[in-house]
């Protein structure tokens, strides 16, 4: 794998993935939302590896995405790892803020991530396409509502995108991928206050999650949902 787009790269997994593709002379294409984060990625990655200012409910952004990284070449991965969590509630007392911010982030980000990546693959015959589940995408849990809801959405989106390419005889891999246990991040650490830090490190998470990306899903050919091997 010689170049990877990433979405949300400022911090948690997606930071995490693009230290460990660095340090593996993998070309990143990273995202964020704020100036500052872009000028920290900038001046800790160097101009190797490109960073944007990005929303991925966008269209127009994401479509300038796609030119500007399809200008360097073909792509090997698309990791769709930008989202949101919600804090915990039962379903009943959840604004209908909260479900909207969830949705459009989790599942209609990465939505208009395939509408503007996989057209591209296709015509290269080249690229996969890894959508970021959950393990609470998979079995619910109490009080995350919209993120479950949006993560089991996109289990089935990537469900379908892989007959739809099956369909279009192209030989594009799509795969919804579940980080796999617990991994200490802010997201966790908002879900689970008493008990996050007892979980692997993101960097530590890492190591495993882009050997298990390029040895074992990109280097078999594999589409489907998969977890991230403890």
């Amino acid at each position: 794998m010689k170049n990877v787009a990433i979405t949300g790269v400022s911090r948690g997994l997606g930071y995490a993935f693009l230290k460990e593709c660095v340090s593996r002379d993998i070309t990143v294409f990273g995202t964020c939302r704020s100036e500052k984060q872009l000028k920290e990625l900038q001046d800790e990655f160097g101009t190797q590896h490109k960073f944007f200012l990005l929303d991925t409910t966008n269209v127009e952004q994401m479509n300038e995405f796609a030119t500007q990284i399809y200008e360097h070449g073909q792509l090997d991965a698309f990791i769709a790892n930008a989202g949101i969590i919600n804090d915990r509630q039962p379903v009943w007392e959840i604004p209908a803020q909260v479900w909207k911010t969830n949705i459009d982030v989790n599942l209609m980000g990465m939505v208009h991530s395939i509408n503007t990546f996989i057209p591209k693959m296709i015509d290269a015959e080249h690229g996969c396409f890894i959508g970021m589940s959950s393990g609470w995408g998979r079995e619910a849990s109490d009080g995350l509502a919209p993120y479950c809801a949006s993560k089991f959405a996109v289990e089935g989106l990537i469900g379908s995108l892989v007959l739809d390419l099956v369909q279009a005889y192209s030989s594009v891999q799509a795969i919804a991928l579940d980080p796999g246990g617990g991994i200490n991040t802010d997201m966790l650490a908002a879900c689970l206050p008493d008990s996050h830090t007892e979980y692997r490190t993101p960097e530590i998470w890492a190591k495993v999650a882009v050997d298990y990306i390029i040895n074992d899903l990109i280097k078999n050919n594999r589409s489907g949902s998969f977890t991230i091997p403890d």
